[in-house]
């Protein structure tokens, strides 16, 4: 026996309904990010240890990645940024780094992170300044960049300590984030760590 006509109907609105809903969200989605499936990164302007303004738009064309930190870390920063030196060898030897390639590297303390400091910080893990840029700004403006990157900064006003997601963002040639890396993966998980060829990798898809 066939199924009564008022008894289908019943169930095509809410399809045509929820239809509409899929592609109107679709819609918006592809409104937001310009097109494209990837969330475009936020832009800023901060100071490098050399003074010169740097910029996200500035540095598109570049494949970058983006690690909100402070030299006076007790625990993360410190393994993290070594790995990102690790990744900078790798790419310098195949010609990449500085050209095709950037790193970021904001503090969120800029009270304490000056330009020397940070030269300084830099310096002990053999940065490369012409693509390996240490920058400061407002820190309050800052927490709120690393917000819009999905990056928790906090800080604790009684003892001025900071605390922060330790995730790399990496964002490709046109300022899109393509992804957010967890760098602990890389040195926190003893046997299970992943291996630095990973990292490059991920970096080079996107030269």
């Amino acid at each position: 026996m066939s199924e009564p006509t008022s008894s289908r109907n019943k169930f095509v609105f809410p399809l045509i309904v929820l239809a509409v809903c899929l592609v109107l969200g679709g819609y918006i989605l592809w409104s937001q990010y310009g097109g494209s499936k990837y969330p475009k990164g936020a832009d800023f302007s901060y100071t490098d240890t050399e003074g010169q303004t740097v910029t996200l738009k500035n540095t598109n064309g570049d494949v970058r990645l983006l690690y909100f930190f402070f030299s006076y870390c007790p625990d993360v920063c410190p393994p993290t940024t070594f790995l990102m030196s690790k990744a900078q060898d790798e790419l310098k030897k195949e010609g990449l780094f500085g050209d095709k390639v950037k790193f970021l590297s904001v503090t969120i303390d800029p009270t304490r992170d000056t330009p020397e400091r940070l030269k300084e910080f830099a310096g002990q893990y053999d940065a490369d300044f012409s693509g390996w840029k240490f920058l400061r700004g407002d820190e309050k403006a800052t927490a709120e960049l690393a917000k819009k990157y999905q990056i928790l900064v906090t800080k604790d006003e009684k003892t001025g300590d900071f605390g922060h997601m330790n995730l790399i963002v990496l964002l490709d040639k046109k300022g899109q984030i393509r992804e957010w890396i967890s760098a602990n993966e890389y040195f926190a998980n003893g046997d299970k760590n992943l291996p630095l060829s990973d990292l490059v990798q991920k970096i080079k898809a996107l030269v």
